[in-house]
């Protein structure tokens, strides 16, 4: 069963790799988010294999269901936007460019070599692991304090935009 479960999740990965290569090289907006909603579904299943069933189902409604609709409705608002882009000359040089590309394919081999020696450890998991449950008794008993410090820092980011927002008008 480990052989399938590594071939299922080499599969995902493949359909990740094409899928955010899709969004970055694909021309029209429309095409490029229909790549990122089958990048976010293969992550999405990516999850499920990792035994991480709730982080699965919150990626498919949060991200797949609210960010893209969001996604959607920006297309509609500058539908051609992206063809009075296409009019302008590019400004970039060719050795910034060579550079960068240089750059990110030798991080690309040095990441390949760091991770080949790596090994895979198959230990059992945990019953409910990954399951609602365990999740909410990790974050509201385990680690409750960080939790509520970080609920209380986004309170006080809010507090002090709508004071700045309110100041400036």
């Amino acid at each position: 069963m480990a052989a399938t479960a590594s071939i299922a999740q080499w599969m995902i990965g493949i359909v990740l790799i094409f899928s955010s290569l899709g969004v970055i090289l694909t021309r029209k907006p429309v095409h490029a988010s229909l790549y990122f909603l089958l990048s976010l579904l293969a992550l999405a299943a990516l999850y499920l294999q990792l035994s991480a069933q709730f982080i699965a189902v919150m990626q498919i409604l949060v991200y797949a269901g609210a960010i893209l609709v969001l996604f959607m409705f920006v297309i509609v608002l500058f539908q051609d936007a992206y063809l009075h882009i296409s009019r302008h000359q590019s400004q970039s040089s060719n050795f910034l460019l060579i550079t960068a590309a240089t750059a990110f394919v030798l991080l690309l081999v040095l990441l390949g070599y760091r991770l080949i020696g790596l090994t895979s450890h198959s230990t059992e998991l945990t019953a409910g692991y990954g399951t609602v449950e365990s999740l909410g008794k990790a974050l509201y008993v385990d680690y409750f304090f960080p939790f509520e410090a970080i609920i209380f820092l986004f309170l006080v980011a809010l507090v002090g935009a709508l004071y700045i927002g309110k100041r400036i008008k």
